[in-house]
């Protein structure tokens, strides 16, 4: 258990839920839309002896454990619902715990609050910031509705401007794009607006929070699978260096690079170095997670009362954390396991089998490993050096695999 403290510990990511609240209803949130209601029994906004604790817990574990920056993601709800002055406050009481160790402060918004005051105090504390948008007007607006039913597309990209012109003037780090992938969209066509309308280069771009539970039909997953594919071949197109797409670079990079691969390998969808921390100062892993099991939310953990190896030494922790090691049956016999690790732990779940399944993504995830390592080798790289990365510690034995003709992409992924 000493060495899954310290996995954690090594990239310590916290997601703070500053605001349980927000003036937004995207009906797909996982937060307040999916049947954990944790949240009406929280404060709507964080108090300041919670964030002072919060402070005491991190500097206890970064004394214990030898940590020198923890992530600190300030997240909701929509965390510019806090007033500013009680923001700043926040932000200072955060810094005076900073003692061996440092905080890189991030901060997820739906954008429609930031006004110019918001981008002094970013800048003050050096805070990245990332703005949650779906696309164009016709996408965005189907689902990302404020409390009187209304499109937030506008107002989003009009804060996403200020924050840009901000970056432009060096004050802070240039905005990041989060995009929850809509079914029927065309993904090819949200990537093309975020890069070329609206001169965004970083972004990612998430698959549904779906178990294997939840019911969808097979159109709705096909759906985010084309989605994917289809944002994948226009990122490949562009052949942009400066443009990030976390989903897509990190496995290209992977391929590519041993020491990138041996990352990604490592930390592919593996949540362990992430704990989420409510208003009310109770502790989580992984914040998606609460919606599958209660146990997940609700763990009688605070960070008042207890630290990160109790949190890593609980029941629900241990479950994830085995998860992430351990190779469903259906991935069994899927070369990809070293790059996929059977996607996203929530697209894993079933009540039946826990997380012990396949990503209910599985046939998409595959299709776009296939279309980045085919991208490789006509460009000039060794079908053998990717496979050779991928095959590596990996216990399966593997056949190599062929090329198709027609359009260059492989004929089935490396074994």
């Amino acid at each position: 258990m000493l060495q899954d403290i310290r996995r954690t510990a090594e990239y310590l990511n916290i997601v703070f839920k500053v605001s349980e609240r927000c003036n937004l209803k995207c009906d797909y949130c996982y937060f307040f839309f999916a049947g954990d209601d944790s949240w009406k029994k929280h404060p709507p906004l964080v108090s300041p002896e919670v964030v002072d604790a919060l402070g005491a817990f991190s500097a206890r574990a970064a004394k214990k454990y030898g940590i020198e920056r923890v992530t600190l993601i300030f997240h909701g709800g929509e965390p510019l619902l806090m007033p500013r002055a009680r923001f700043a406050d926040m932000c200072e009481r955060l810094r005076k715990h900073e003692d061996g160790f440092r905080f890189d402060f991030g901060l997820q918004t739906n954008g429609v609050l930031v006004r110019d005051e918001w981008i002094d105090l970013f800048e003050k504390y050096q805070i990245s910031v990332g703005v949650s948008l779906d696309g164009p007007p016709a996408v965005n607006d189907k689902h990302r509705l404020d409390l009187k039913d209304r499109g937030s597309y506008d107002r989003t990209v009009a804060g996403l401007r200020l924050l840009q012109e901000a970056a432009a003037q060096k004050r802070i780090s240039a905005p990041g794009l989060l995009a929850v992938i809509n079914p029927g969209a065309d993904g090819g066509a949200v990537y093309r607006h975020f890069v070329h309308t609206l001169g965004v280069n970083d972004m990612s771009f998430l698959t549904p929070d779906y178990t294997w539970d939840s019911g969808v039909n097979e159109e709705i997953v096909r759906g985010v699978e084309r989605y994917l594919l289809s944002a994948c071949r226009a990122w490949l197109r562009d052949k942009n260096p400066k443009v990030h797409i976390r989903v897509f670079s990190e496995l290209l990079s992977a391929m590519v690079s041993s020491q990138a691969m041996d990352l990604l390998r490592t930390y592919r969808d593996d949540y362990r170095n992430i704990i989420s921390v409510s208003s009310n100062g109770d502790l989580a892993p992984e914040d998606t997670l609460r919606v599958v099991d209660p146990r997940f939310a609700s763990m009688g953990l605070n960070i008042e009362t207890h630290g990160l190896e109790d949190l890593v030494e609980s029941d629900a922790w241990r479950e994830q954390a085995e998860a992430s090691l351990r190779r469903p049956e259906g991935c069994k016999a899927c070369g990809w396991w070293n790059i996929c690790k059977a996607g996203r732990p929530i697209n894993r779940f079933s009540k039946a089998l826990r997380f012990d399944n396949k990503s209910l993504y599985c046939k998409g995830l595959q299709d776009i490993y296939a279309e980045i390592a085919a991208f490789l080798v006509r460009n000039g790289i060794p079908l053998s050096e990717i496979t050779s990365r991928i095959a590596a510690i990996d216990p399966a034995p593997a056949p190599e695999p062929g090329v198709a003709p027609e359009n260059g992409q492989l004929a089935s992924p490396p074994r």
